[in-house]
């Protein structure tokens, strides 16, 4: 049985296409448990009228709690001895389990990792088929596939039950994914890759947690890097994904409204005085001008140079 985890919360617009297309499997021996998030929507009418329609629906309900805790709550009750995670403004094909399984017994896996195909006209998967034979074996090629960024979310894989051995981390507000599954990966003696793509991912939705900005994103932002750290092992520890993480983050914050001029000052000089940027060495980063001016400006303490960099245009109609 494979047990498929959906994290519901608010998401009424888009909840009966996810849940249909999991109904509608080829695979029919799967179990499909529907954690209600404290959805202030019409979410939880939408799961229950589904559960009577399916019993091979489990629905949970609890107090908003946050993506991580609703797919810990769904772990924790799992029969399946395999175990895929969808989010509930996505939706499968309908061989999608036919095909992540079917993949995992051929090749004898403990891990399968597919494409995902995007709502509106972009794929994004590997390049091409790809097998390891144990996780040393593809510590070799990590740096390659965490900037991919195919690692960096749960959804695109396969997970055998008797193998997860470590919960998502709860209170993180961004890249729970990747901790989660590199914390997976480092147990697996068999990885593979497959170029299809039969996961359909939203890209307009903005109630989803992958918009907005959070402030405590920069601490998240190093544990995901000791994480990183702690999978290369011996192996050289990969840093493009973190810097461009982190001028992400830097632009939403400067971008950001609530926090004034000293205040993301205060905020981004405390993260950057313990973080990991700060042993690194500009010349050595693979980075645009623009982002090689902000950092710059950010390892010399200019501040409002780096607003500038950010806000230039805004700033110059200001």
């Amino acid at each position: 049985m494979v047990s498929i985890i959906i994290p519901v919360y608010n998401a009424e617009a888009y909840l009966d296409r996810c849940i249909g297309s999991v109904v509608a499997q080829t695979y029919p021996d799967i179990e499909i448990i529907l954690v209600n998030d404290g959805s202030t929507d019409g979410s939880l009418r939408i799961c229950e009228d589904w559960q009577k329609k399916d019993g091979r629906i489990v629905l949970i309900s609890q107090q908003n709690r946050g993506v991580s805790a609703a797919r810990n709550a769904g772990l924790a009750v799992a029969r399946g001895s395999h175990v895929m995670m969808l989010d509930s403004d996505d939706y499968f094909d309908p061989d999608a389990c036919d095909l992540m399984l079917g993949t995992m017994r051929e090749k004898d896996a403990d891990c399968v990792i597919c494409g995902l195909n995007q709502t509106h006209g972009f794929i994004w998967r590997p390049q091409k088929n790809a097998d390891y034979a144990s996780a040393e074996d593809f510590r070799r090629d990590f740096a390659y596939w965490l900037n991919t960024e195919l690692l960096s979310t749960s959804v695109n894989k396969i997970y055998k039950k008797s193998k997860i051995l470590s919960c998502y981390p709860e209170g993180q507000s961004f890249g729970e994914d990747l901790i989660f599954s590199l914390n997976y990966l480092k147990g697996c003696d068999r990885i593979s890759f497959i170029t299809a793509a039969p996961y359909r991912h939203e890209v307009f939705n903005m109630h989803s947690l992958t918009h907005g900005f959070n402030v405590r994103r920069f601490d998240d932002l190093e544990r995901i890097q000791e994480c990183v750290r702690d999978f290369a092992g011996g192996q050289d520890v990969p840093y493009a994904k973190y810097v461009k993480d982190a001028v992400h983050l830097i632009r939403g914050l400067y971008k950001a409204d609530g926090y004034s001029s000293g205040d993301k000052k205060k905020i981004l000089g405390e993260w950057f005085s313990r973080s990991f940027l700060k042993n690194l060495k500009i010349k050595d980063m693979s980075l645009g001008w623009r982002d090689r001016i902000l950092l710059g400006c950010l390892y010399g303490g200019f501040y409002l140079g780096v607003n500038l960099v950010v806000n230039g245009k805004s700033m110059i109609r200001l």
